[in-house]
């Protein structure tokens, strides 16, 4: 208990941290560590791995792997700050243009925007604008180098990812779309929303968190 209160006093002085680590089984994060809330953490590949943090306000949250992503702290004060900040300082500005699609679900392959979350336990579904040309995609995993090559039909706007190639959520890929005018190339990183979010404005701080803006301002949106 006086370990506990120590490293809180500590976090306390250190205003530049957001959070201190008071467990882990990972070698690249020890206790006692300082994080702040722009951190990424990327070293958390295994089920077992697990690390536990302590924020400046007292909250706890235990983060279990696989994860790659900043630790967000999702309690009630900490969730209306964070949500006052993101519409004053207007980094939430989607405008709902004919050019997205509708779904806030579905992931952007005509855009360079990186991030983008999935809903919890659904499947990740492509999507373009309206295209008079049939396409031709390749997904490559950076990581592993296993790739998947998927023709994607004229006029269809909507495209499962393919199944032959395992979604690793904190990973990067490689999108390469190719047609008649030319071809077009991203980088995708994709997040699975947990279950255990209790609420749309939680889900819109966690998704804003790994970068999912502009999703997370629609998901914002249908509390007006």
């Amino acid at each position: 208990m006086f370990r506990f209160i120590m490293l809180i006093l500590c976090m306390n002085i250190v205003h530049a941290a957001d959070m201190v680590i008071i467990h882990s089984n990972v070698a690249q994060y020890t206790e006692g560590q300082l994080l702040d809330s722009q951190t990424t953490i990327f070293d958390l590949p295994e089920p077992i791995s697990e690390i536990t943090v302590v924020f400046s306000n007292g909250g706890v949250k235990t983060i279990n792997g696989p994860y790659r992503g900043t630790i967000v702290d999702t309690n009630e004060a900490d969730l209306l700050v964070t949500l006052s900040k993101l519409l004053t300082e207007n980094k939430l500005d989607f405008r709902g243009s004919s050019k997205y699609p509708k779904n806030l679900w579905l992931v952007d392959v005509n855009t360079s925007k990186r991030f983008f979350c999935i809903a919890p336990s659904s499947r990740v579904v492509l999507w373009r604008p309206n295209s008079q040309s049939a396409s031709t995609l390749t997904i490559k995993h950076k990581a592993t180098n296993k790739k998947a090559v998927v023709k994607w039909p004229a006029k269809q706007t909507t495209l499962r990812w393919p199944g032959n190639l395992p979604i690793v959520y904190g990973d990067s890929y490689t999108l390469e779309l190719k047609n008649r005018n030319g071809s077009f190339f991203k980088i995708l990183v994709l997040y699975q929303l947990p279950d255990s979010l209790p609420t749309t404005s939680h889900k819109v701080v966690w998704m804003v968190g790994r970068g999912c803006i502009s999703q997370a301002n629609k998901l914002l949106s249908s509390l007006r």
